[in-house]
């Protein structure tokens, strides 16, 4: 089981990769169905990897900004002075998907933690025989 735990941060890891590559080659602005389409498909992938409530929200606020910087209008209601909704938009993306990229990582260390006092306690276990 821990294992497929660790593929589950691994495949998660992936993803966040692949949805930062979007939004790198991406800029937004516009109507953009085929970036669009792909940022929510790999928003549900990810989701369902690991079974993380933290994760599912980050990845919903993805897709909420994926759907207005992707578009025609909506990004226009995101405009900050001195930044086009686009601009802000993205920062905004990318600060989730870091989020995201500090969140796996604790998870890992969290694993390892575990698995690391499980192997000390197993070991202790083992020498009080």
């Amino acid at each position: 089981m821990p294992e497929r735990a660790d593929q589950n941060i691994a495949e998660a890891q992936k993803l966040q990769h692949q949805l930062k590559a979007i939004f790198q080659s991406h800029p937004g602005g516009r109507a953009d169905a085929a970036a669009l389409l792909r940022v929510r498909a790999l928003c549900a992938l990810a989701s369902r990897s690991v079974g993380d409530a933290d994760l599912k929200a980050k990845m919903g606020q993805v897709q909420n900004y994926a759907d207005a910087l992707f578009s025609d209008r909506k990004h226009q209601r995101w405009a900050r002075e001195p930044m086009s909704g686009a601009m802000y938009l993205r920062r905004q993306v990318f600060a989730v998907l870091g989020a995201l990229d500090t969140r796996l990582h604790d998870m890992v260390a969290m694993r390892q933690a575990q698995s690391g006092a499980a192997a000390d306690q197993a070991g202790d276990s083992g020498r009080s025989r």
